[in-house]
């Protein structure tokens, strides 16, 4: 055996190697066959147990396994050719941006050219993830295969030791050779490839370390630009505009950031994220059902509504598509490269005025006019940017042009006494106003050298006007897509939208002021410059909390669960709510199924959610388990009633005995159901007073259903008539009278039938059905009437009870005299 005389060298340095390649990257799943997740790999200091007579065999045939899925990993191509590739492409911007940081100082770059270096440093730390996490998956077998073989060259080397190996038959010997020979050929080629690994890996590792310098550059120079908003940049304007800056350098720096720029955009879009796939479906999708509105809603409209009822976006259909798109580049890719999104927005100034409801038009007058060309003007003032005395003073003239346009638009808005201001204008007033003194303080900032503050206010002014704009747009866009989808047929003559139709529209067109609301507050505080430090002081806050043991509850934790709970219990009232409006109305559903099927859904909605609020706050598994076993040893002591109301409950909406509607007596209470909830039901009775039933009681008790399945209820009335009447005429007399009553079903019949001889009249009985039992107390009041009536005509008297009062004269008594 002259192989296993040199294993214990070769091994420990082998196992040194691969530990140091374990180290670099952490985490690596093994991804190869055969894998014995019960085996740990032996240090060089742990001697491993050798191997028994009885399962040499056995561990060669594994071995030789082991050895060919080596050898087939050495065959397949090799992960690091591909992987250095893309390692190479994510080098290539991140070496472009610091040495363009080397050339050009941060405080002097626009602050739209640091954010995007911000994002663009953020986009490459998470290309950088993916890569690591690529490279894991496609090296983890060749590392887990170099530990299996390590593993068996120690097990072999101790069953070498033991001796154990010296009286093997020699064609098993030569067989162990063999595979021990295969074993130190494919560690070998193991060996070089890991070696090739390890060295990506650091490549990585070194990228790594760039990309968070660069990240935390570009942060302290934001800080930095906050902190700048209150201190002045430059000389007033009174002294001159100072030392300028070559106009060379400045421009060079100008387009090598543009180059930048527009590589990083490449390399975003080359990326195809999942974001991005569901971007351009949605383009690619919008379109189409669009025009399918347009012509649907053309086809169903009569003419003469057309023009009042038809949605200007659908008028207007590319303009409607070209905007949704855009506002979908700002709402689904908020981490593009700022170009892309500086792009759509200038793609939708035009669409916008295109877009805007003729009766906004006509309130906001030339507002939308000269916020759109204000914002086109601010876009231009990249070309100036060069140098830093014509950018100062093209951002004083633009600014000084803003703030003349808003006081004369304010002065030829005010209000009059012949013309009464809309609702809007009263809105836009103050707002007009507010605008105003920003851009006179930039006006104020720029003349004493504080260029920062006076950029900020003047893009902050322009940009969120016209951001409101583009909002307001969208949603009367949308809301018009929305009215038109409900004007289908297929949606219009559904029992849901036929009776909430007027509350679908409105909580629509809420919802989607709300989230515009939301992003233009929060697209107006970044460029007024204080998203950011709020942001820090919120982030502080939030993570103010307390812990207990393993169980950690912060503030912006509770305030996540408070706020998914809220939408859980919103999304389940809204499914059962839409379940009940539908369901009942399908006629292949059994009685009752709807119901249980809209109140099931709304606790199963309800239970998903709560689960998924306690996930999103940062409750664990083994936390949740904690809380449900002191739940369940509250419910074992005094919960029964309670756990009994809600198993009641389910068999109630499994079994169906009742469903809302039913007329039913229950527990001493007749009423009407009005809804069935897991623990209780409540019954509306006909005093309009509404009693909750425990479900438990339903089900312990009798409980009588009028209307379980149908509406049918008899009405029984008892007669008498004075003797001497002939029983056949009375008989006639009363069934002609029931037949005249109107409600009174004719299947069954009604019935007259004598029942007996009284003490002072004849007894006779009639009985008849309705159909609505809903009028039954109505319809027996009727029946009466209508037979006192006949029998009054026929001459019949209905007897009635005399009472014979005789008064007696009493012999007047003394009264009693007290005893003395």
């Amino acid at each position: 055996m002259r192989v296993m005389q040199n294993l214990t060298l070769p091994y420990t340095v082998w196992w040194w190697v691969t530990a140091a390649f374990l180290m670099c990257i952490t985490g690596l799943t093994n991804a190869a066959p055969f894998t014995d997740s019960t085996v740990t790999p032996d240090t060089p200091s742990t001697r491993a147990e050798p191997i028994a007579l009885t399962h040499i065999l056995e561990r060669a045939e594994e071995d030789q396994q082991r050895v060919d899925w080596a050898k087939r990993l050495l065959a397949s191509p090799d992960p690091v050719e591909h992987l250095s590739v893309s390692l190479n492409d994510i080098a290539r911007p991140v070496h472009a941006k610091q040495q363009t940081s080397h050339s050009v100082l941060y405080g002097e770059l626009p602050v739209m050219r640091i954010e995007s270096l911000a994002r663009h440093w953020h986009f490459d730390a998470r290309r950088l993830e993916r890569w690591e996490m690529e490279a894991r998956r496609a090296f983890g077998p060749y590392s887990g295969s170099a530990l299996q073989l390590a593993q068996r060259r120690s097990v072999w080397a101790s069953t070498q030791a033991a001796g154990l190996l010296d009286e093997l038959p020699p064609v098993l010997s030569d067989r162990i050779d063999s595979i021990l020979m295969q074993i130190t050929a494919a560690e070998s080629g193991l060996s070089d490839e890991l070696a090739r690994q390890f060295a990506l890996m650091q490549q990585a590792s070194d990228l790594k370390a760039l990309i968070e310098a660069g990240s935390n550059e570009v942060a302290a120079a934001l800080d930095d630009l906050d902190r700048r908003l209150l201190r002045v940049d430059v000389a007033p304007l009174w002294q001159g505009f100072g030392p300028r800056t070559e106009e060379a350098s400045s421009w060079s720096a100008i387009w090598r950031g543009l180059e930048i720029e527009e590589q990083f955009a490449r390399d975003y879009h080359s990326a195809g994220t999942r974001n991005q796939q569901a971007l351009t479906l949605l383009q690619i999708l919008l379109l189409p059902l669009i025009l399918w509105l347009v012509v649907r809603s053309r086809r169903t409209m009569p003419q003469k509504q057309e023009v009042h009822h038809m949605a200007r976006a659908l008028r207007r259909p590319f303009s409607t598509w070209l905007l949704l798109c855009m506002l979908a580049v700002l709402v689904i890719e908020p981490d593009a490269p700022l170009l892309a999104q500086e792009a759509a927005l200038l793609v939708a100034l035009i669409p916008v005025l295109r877009l805007l409801p003729s009766g906004v038009l006509r309130a906001l007058g030339m507002w939308p006019y000269i916020a759109i060309a204000m914002y086109g003007l601010d876009r231009l003032g990249i070309v100036t940017a060069g140098d830093t005395e014509i950018y100062r003073t093209y951002l004083l003239a633009m600014t000084g042009l803003a703030l003349m346009l808003t006081l004369w638009l304010l002065w030829h808005a005010a209000p009059s006494a012949q013309k009464r201001d809309s609702r809007l204008q009263r809105i836009m007033r103050p707002i007009g106003w507010a605008a105003s003194a920003m851009l006179m303080v930039a006006v104020a900032a720029n003349i004493l050298g504080n260029i920062s503050l006076a950029e900020t206010l003047t893009s902050g002014v322009i940009d969120s006007g016209y951001m409101a704009l583009l909002l307001y747009a969208g949603v009367s866009a949308c809301v018009g897509l929305f009215r038109a989808l409900l004007g289908q047929p297929e949606l219009a003559n559904r029992h849901f939208v036929l009776h909430q139709e007027v509350a679908l529209q409105s909580a629509f067109t809420r919802l989607l002021m709300f989230g515009a609301a939301i992003g233009w507050l929060l697209y107006s505080m970044d460029r007024f410059r204080v998203l950011r430090p709020l942001y820090s002081v919120s982030s502080a806050v939030m993570e103010f909390g307390i812990e207990v043991g393993e169980v950690s509850v912060n503030l912006g934790d509770l305030l996540v669960f408070m706020l998914s709970a809220w939408l859980a219990l919103w999304a389940a009232r809204v499914v059962r709510r839409l379940l009940r409006a539908e369901l009942p109305n399908h006629a292949k559903l059994p009685r009752g199924v709807g119901n249980s099927i809209a109140s099931l859904s709304y606790y199963a909605v309800l239970l998903f959610g709560l689960l998924v609020s306690l996930s999103a706050a940062g409750f664990k598994v083994s936390q949740l388990a904690l809380i449900f076993g002191a739940l369940g040893v509250g419910i074992g002591f005094g919960l029964q009633n309670v756990v009994n109301n809600f198993v009641s409950g389910l068999v109630l909406m499994f079994e169906r005995p009742i469903q809302p509607g039913d007329l039913v007596d229950a527990a001493g209470t007749a009423g009407t159901v009005r809804e069935i909830s897991l623990r209780s039901t409540i019954i509306r009775t006909a005093d309009g007073a509404d009693v909750v039933v425990p479900n438990g009681m339903l089900l312990n008790c009798n409980l009588t259903n009028w209307t379980m399945f149908d509406k049918s209820r008899r009405i029984e009335i008892p007669v008498h008539v004075a003797y001497g009447s002939a029983p056949l005429m009375v008989m006639s007399v009363l069934s002609n009278a029931l037949r005249e009553v109107p409600g009174v079903a004719e299947q069954p019949a009604p019935l007259v039938m004598m029942t007996g001889y009284g003490d002072g009249a004849l007894n006779f009985t009639i009985s008849a059905w309705t159909h609505d039992i809903s009028i039954w107390a109505k319809l027996r009041g009727e029946i009466l009437t209508r037979l006192l009536a006949a029998l009054q005509q026929a001459g019949i008297s209905v007897p009635y009870r005399l009472v014979d009062v005789n008064l007696h004269n009493v012999q007047e008594q003394k009264p009693l005299q007290p005893s003395t």
